[in-house]
């Protein structure tokens, strides 16, 4: 569940580090959690999970799904269909171009998805992934540079 754990923590990162005077003015990460009937201390159990499992993923409850769909949309960061909008990100706060293509490669997978709690979980995977393979690429090169060098 470490992933799943690190998915949630990345959620909330994003919701928050998008929308941080909503933030302030609202309690909407509490409030996502009670909307889903997820406690502080089960929240605080899922983070602090070790398990890096790919099976953990598929065996999401779907309150947690939900909760990452709630987190988007009290961040002001979907649109009226319920999908991520990227251009109201950028309004918040400038993303890198990395990121951007990673959000709209991401939103082209899924962006058709009919269940919104589904959509929001498989895009925060689908981000996640992504820049985990950037990192694993830019680690590459980092040392093939030294080799060169």
């Amino acid at each position: 569940m470490f992933k799943l754990g690190l998915i949630c923590i990345l959620a909330v990162s994003v919701v928050s580090i998008q929308s941080l005077s909503l933030l302030e003015e609202t309690n909407y990460v509490s409030d996502c959690l009670a909307s889903n009937n997820i406690s502080q201390a089960e929240f605080q159990e899922l983070v602090d999970r070790n398990s890096s499992e790919e099976e953990d993923l598929e065996n999401t409850e779907r309150r947690y799904k939900c909760f990452i769909h709630c987190l988007g949309e009290k961040g002001n960061l979907l649109d009226a269909n319920g999908y991520l909008d990227v251009s109201r990100i950028d309004e918040i706060e400038q993303v890198s171009d990395e990121l951007r293509e990673i959000l709209y490669d991401c939103k082209k997978i899924y962006d058709e998805e009919k269940d919104h709690c589904e959509y929001a979980f498989r895009m925060v995977i689908c981000v996640t992934d992504s820049f985990e393979q950037s990192d694993e690429v830019s680690e590459a090169e980092k040392n093939t540079n030294k080799l060169n060098e």
